[in-house]
Parts: structure tokens; C-alpha cells; sequence
């Protein structure tokens, strides 16, 4: 998929969208445009909140239960951790570890460690620990490779 971008002056902003067939890759885009996109339900305090999966930093099991953190707020998914990192994972969402999905899109930077492993700093200052295991993968993607299956 070809991008072009233009940066133009003020004024109403404009985007155009040429395809030869609506996959869903486009469709995705052109929700996260419109703000119609998928929107992850989580509870806190009796209370339902609809975050967009950009505004999340990281998803994490504890307990057996999954939750969402972006900047502001913690909410309990319904949704399996594994689920929620297949299905966004053309968004930015990687595994890190048994037990967190990250989105690579709120890393500040990285540092490796001994061991093999990774130390991403978020946008919120927070530090998580990237596994040995999912190490390499992130490598990749960050290269811009096809991660390997394993």
C-alpha cells in the first residue's frame, strides 16, 4: 500500500482514500478516521467505558482477569488477553510477556537488558519489561518485518 502525505495550511483538513477492492485493512483505517472505529468495553467503578484502542498503553491479566490502562483510567475487559492481541495486532498491539500486551505505538524508547530482554519506557513514564521470548519479535516488527510464527 502506497501512503502520501501533504501537509497543508489552515483550514479543514482532508483525507482521500483510493482503493481497488475494501479490505479490511482499509476499512479499519477509514473507521479510526471517521472515530467510528472498534472500541474496547471496559468496566471500572460500576461504571462501562468505551476506550479506543489507540488510547491504550497496555492491556495485562492479573488474577485471571484483563485489564486496560491508557493515560487516565484502568478498566476490566471481558476479553481475553490473547483475543484482544490478535485482534489488534495490525494497530500496534505486540506481546510482551505471558501476561501484558503493549501497544508499541505509546513507547517513548528502549534499552536492552541482559538476558536478551527489553526495557520500553511508555509515554506515561511507566516501564515494562519485554520477555526474552518476545524479544526478537518486537525487533522485527520494529524493522519492519513479518514476524515469525512459532
Amino acid at each position: 500500500m502506497k501512503l502520501t502525505m501533504e501537509r497543508v495550511g489552515p483550514g479543514e483538513e482532508e483525507m482521500i482514500v483510493r482503493y481497488t477492492e475494501m479490505t479490511g485493512q482499509i476499512q479499519t483505517i477509514i473507521g479510526i478516521v471517521q472515530g467510528t472505529g472498534e472500541k474496547i468495553k471496559a468496566s471500572c467503578d460500576e461504571r462501562i467505558f468505551l476506550f479506543n484502542p489507540e488510547d491504550i498503553f497496555y492491556l495485562e491479566s492479573v488474577d485471571g482477569g484483563t485489564y486496560a490502562y491508557s493515560k487516565d483510567r484502568v478498566g476490566k475487559v471481558s476479553e481475553s488477553l490473547e483475543s484482544l492481541a490478535m485482534r489488534y495486532e495490525r494497530r500496534g498491539f505486540f506481546r510482551c510477556s505471558k501476561s501484558m500486551v503493549l501497544n508499541i505505538y505509546k513507547i517513548s524508547y528502549l534499552k536492552s537488558e541482559p538476558g536478551n530482554r527489553i526495557l520500553a519506557t511508555m509515554e506515561n513514564e511507566e516501564q515494562v519489561l519485554i520477555s526474552r521470548r518476545y524479544a526478537k519479535q518486537l525487533r522485527q516488527i520494529l524493522k519492519g518485518e513479518e514476524k515469525d510464527e512459532e
